[in-house]
């Protein structure tokens, strides 16, 4: 195991921001990318111990979960079973932060009893959760079909999330804009004219973007 894989393999899980809240150290709290924390971790001894701490304490907790450890080692079939809904929501979003295949995905879904469940364990519903971390639409599509709330309330609304995303995915050069998911919620009655909280809409998220596309179709939908 690298220190670039284990660097990566906790960012995947806990994103910069809690990885510098676990850890505190500079290179992940200002500007983080892989590329700047290998720098100072290999010239830093003791930041590089609490990294290795964090991971090892992690692959432990990841282990712990059957579902976890046969997504890692790909041995995922119906005989492997969790023992409770909890575990299995943790292992579904697991493989959604860790990139897992599709049919792994939807393989896990299938086992899930509420999609709308939230465990304590997560920092997203998990309809959120497969937006942000852009989750194939075939899997977001089957995840409204499942029961998911496109208009829920309890962190972020999705649509409004959904486009937020598409809006960092065109600013760091990834891909093209699209609408897919935002039509998925639209379909499932998601308002596209919805604010959230603090008064910010769909068309005000994309307008800072400049997704023209986006703003094409949430014009045409009457937003």
């Amino acid at each position: 195991m690298t220190l670039e894989r284990v660097v990566t393999h906790l960012q995947a899980e806990y994103g910069w921001e809690e990885l510098a809240r676990r850890i505190p150290v500079k290179c992940f709290q200002s500007n983080p990318s892989v590329t700047s924390s290998l720098k100072l971790l290999r010239k830093e001894g003791w930041a590089r111990e609490q990294v290795e701490g964090e991971y090892v304490r992690l692959v432990q907790r990841e282990n712990a979960n059957p579902l976890i450890e046969a997504l890692k080692t790909g041995t995922l079939t119906d005989d492997v079973q969790a023992p409770s809904q909890t575990k299995t929501h943790e292992a579904l979003g697991w493989a959604l932060r860790h990139g897992a295949a599709e049919a792994d995905l939807l393989a896990l879904l299938g086992r899930i009893h509420d999609v709308n469940f939230w465990p304590g364990t997560s920092t997203l519903p998990l309809l959120n959760l497969a937006i942000d971390r852009d989750a194939p639409p075939t899997f977001v599509r089957a995840l409204l079909q499942a029961g998911a709330l496109p208009d829920d309330p309890r962190y972020w609304l999705p649509l409004l999330h959904s486009v937020d995303v598409e809006g960092q995915a065109y600013r760091e050069g990834r891909r093209a804009p699209r609408t897919d998911v935002l039509d998925l919620l639209v379909a499932r009655g998601a308002k596209p004219g919805q604010a959230d909280r603090r008064g910010v809409t769909a068309r005000e998220i994309a307008t800072a973007y400049g997704l023209r596309v986006v703003l094409n179709r949430l014009e045409q939908l009457g937003a």
